[in-house]
């Protein structure tokens, strides 16, 4: 009866000390390993600025690029009527 008490003993110790080694090696393993990036916040889109039509050609442009004359947008200074100063388009 003292064996066999002895025998598991001698079983649980080593499979306690295999439990133990394969720990070690997992916790080594999870350290080596670089760390996972962290997802970036996406960067905010500009505003948007309203889209304007020429009144020439129809082409839509950003208000800040067009050329205002008379309430009315045009895209290039060659698509103001001919009545216009092409010195001073925005008057």
């Amino acid at each position: 009866m003292a064996r066999i008490v002895l025998v598991l003993a001698v079983l649980l110790g080593f499979f306690w000390w295999l439990r133990q080694r394969a720990e070690a090696r997992q916790a080594g393993e999870r350290d080596a390993r670089p760390p996972r990036p962290r997802p970036q916040s996406q960067p905010q889109p500009a505003p948007q600025e309203p889209m304007v039509q020429c009144a020439r050609c129809a082409v839509h442009l950003p208000r800040g690029e067009a050329i205002a004359y008379r309430g009315l947008h045009y895209c290039r200074r060659a698509h103001l009527p001919p009545d216009s100063d092409a010195d001073n388009p925005a008057a």
